[in-house]
């Protein structure tokens, strides 16, 4: 695969190479079903193509979105999330 320019520019989890296999893998996620038989084998064949810091890199961008829905739970139920909504909910724009 050749390396692209905006490579140099991103940090490792970024590069096109990582994007790529978490692009190859989330095509086939079945929101459903996270641990799909499909996404299984993607996540398999990518392990033989990539070292162990990349998979890592990979296995962490997939999961990124239920980290964000934890965290989002976890920040809103708590006093300063409930603190910020009524800060947001107080302001007016004009």
């Amino acid at each position: 695969m050749k390396e692209r320019k905006v490579d140099e520019c991103l940090p490792p989890w970024l590069n096109s190479k990582i994007l790529s296999a978490v692009d190859y893998v989330w095509q086939v996620r079945d929101e459903d079903n996270i641990q799909g038989e499909k996404s299984k084998r993607r996540i398999k064949s990518l392990s033989k193509q990539l070292d162990m810091k990349e998979m890592c890199w990979v296995l962490m961008l997939l999961t990124l979105p239920r980290i964000n829905d934890i965290l989002n739970d976890v920040l809103m139920n708590s006093d300063v999330g409930r603190e910020f909504k009524e800060m947001k909910q107080e302001r007016t724009y004009h």
